[in-house]
């Protein structure tokens, strides 16, 4: 791994949900496997009156269940260890993000680390914060005594959170802001599902093994479905939620990204910048539904027990969300592409499906029958985001004995075996914020493009008798959805297709 630069992490919403879920855990992750650079400083806004040993007690506890390590007999010492390195990089700021002139201790603080610490340091600014703080704190941060830009490569570096953005126009409104004070190259618009190990690997499996480059088409390929499945209801978020709803929450960032990564030409290199072009283009061919095929090929729905959970009583907010997209493009028109995502279902699952067939196969729904296996005549390539992550493909093979049966078989690469080796996905949101790689975060055209894609059918979902169906908790959920996908000629995989099952325990 590349040396890392010298940087001092900067944190707006410190105590906040996200940074105690998954920045501050990261944070120690990375101090615990020695790969935060000598002289890298972690700089925490609160105006709480926040101490050190404060936010130390909330790494301490989001990480009291790791696994031990070696070294100690319960792995103690390394977490005491690593908790002390982390103890003395950090220092927190007291200051009122909402008010201009508290910035100014801000830039003294940030210019007292940089003396400290002997040299100037890249600055690297996370901002988990409220939507309605975004604009204030963007603008005082891009004034030049906060926005350095220096000699030696010296650089200041944004992550931001998404939402990007309510709509198309929210959206463009939001980039041109940052335009106004910042360049491209400084703004790192956080996808936590391209970080995830899977989804990195997408492009080096397409392209790297000529076996399915080759097949990589519409001659070969039936179908393409895309699933973000949870178990879990909105754990209390109804303002959030209400405002976002399934299809901006997952369908218009995560969903599309990884349909980019799996659809996209192969660049003309490996670098951030060809990745991204080639994204691009991708994205510019998405077709979303015509206005009148969208009760047809998009689906809405709401768990259940929603409206009694949030006190909504007339809530029309979305908790599950299906549509069928195109693609214009020679490698891939006239082929259905299928996203989906849901909460309070049957099972967590995020995975992409490409169904293989032959030229000129009407689908590829499930057969029924002795020996028409679990997809008719054809293969599925899986390729697992979460949980049990890792690659799978389903063939077709004849059962031994005497008669001519068919029987499929699954030959998988499964992560499980290097489980300890794999980053979090946060973990490597700030490793590549300190090398100033951008490859696995979404460009400003990215994400007007997924806009544009989205908006036609939030559109259409704004009229009060599109239909809204009600599903099961712990269900696969609605029955339209699976209606969507039949009429694409294939099935959404459930539960019963496994794919890297964890191994059971020996006794």
């Amino acid at each position: 791994m590349e040396r890392l630069s010298r940087t001092v992490l900067v944190i707006f919403g410190l105590t906040g949900d996200l940074s105690k879920r998954k920045l501050l855990p990261a944070l120690f992750h990375l101090a615990r496997r020695g790969i935060l650079p000598d002289g890298f400083r972690i700089l925490g806004i609160s105006r709480k009156g926040t101490t050190v040993a404060d936010v130390i007690s909330l790494v301490r506890d989001a990480v009291s269940r790791d696994a031990p390590e070696p070294g100690g007999p319960d792995g103690s010492r390394s977490r005491l260890e690593a908790l002390a390195r982390l103890e003395g990089m950090l220092s927190v700021l007291d200051m009122d993000i909402s008010r201009e002139g508290d910035y100014g201790l801000l830039a003294r603080e940030l210019d007292r680390i940089d003396a400290t610490a002997g040299t100037p340091l890249n600055r690297l600014f996370y901002l988990a914060i409220p939507a309605s703080l975004f604009g204030t704190v963007t603008a005082r941060l891009g004034k030049k005594d906060i926005n350095v830009r220096g000699p030696q490569g010296r650089d200041s570096r944004f992550l931001i959170e998404k939402p990007f953005g309510e709509n198309l126009e929210t959206a463009r409104e939001l980039i041109e802001r940052l335009d106004r004070d910042f360049d491209e190259s400084q703004i790192f618009r956080i996808d936590h599902y391209l970080a995830k190990e899977t989804a990195q690997n997408i492009l080096a499996f397409r392209f790297g093994n000529p076996l399915f480059r080759g097949s990589w088409n519409r001659e070969h390929v039936r179908a393409i479905m895309i699933s973000a499945n949870e178990a879990i209801g909105i754990e209390g978020r109804t303002a959030f939620y209400e405002r976002m709803g399934a299809l901006r929450d997952l369908v218009q960032s995560h969903l599309l990204q990884l349909l980019a990564l799996v659809t996209m030409r192969r660049p003309e290199s490996m670098d951030s910048e060809s990745i991204h072009r080639a994204k691009e283009e991708l994205l510019a061919r998405v077709v979303p539904p015509e206005p009148a095929r969208m009760a047809d090929e998009t689906v809405r729905g709401q768990y259940e027990t929603y409206r009694a959970e949030t006190g909504k009583g007339d809530s029309m907010t979305e908790t599950y969300a299906a549509c069928r997209l195109s693609i214009d493009t020679d490698e891939w028109r006239g082929v259905p592409v299928l996203l989906r995502t849901g909460k309070m279902l049957r099972e967590k699952v995020t995975e992409i499906n490409v169904i293989f067939g032959d030229p000129g196969a009407e689908g590829c729904a499930k057969g029924e029958g002795t020996g028409d296996g679990a997809f008719g005549e054809c293969n599925v390539l899986t390729i697992r985001i979460q949980p049990n992550e890792g690659i799978a493909v389903d063939l077709r093979i004849k059962k031994p004995g005497f008669d001519s049966l068919y029987d499929d078989v699954q030959l998988d690469y499964c992560y499980r075996a290097d489980a300890t080796a794999i980053p979090d996905a946060y973990e490597r949101v700030l490793v590549d914020g300190m090398r100033g790689d951008r490859t696995l975060f979404a460009s400003a055209n990215e994400v007007l493009s997924c806009w544009r894609i989205s908006n036609p059918i939030l559109d259409a979902w704004k009229d009060p008798l599109f239909p809204l169906h009600v599903y099961g908790n712990g269900s696969a959920g609605p029955e339209a959805a699976n209606a969507l996908a039949r009429a694409a000629g294939v099935e959404w995989l459930d539960e019963t297709h496994l794919v890297c099952p964890v191994p059971r325990a020996r006794s």
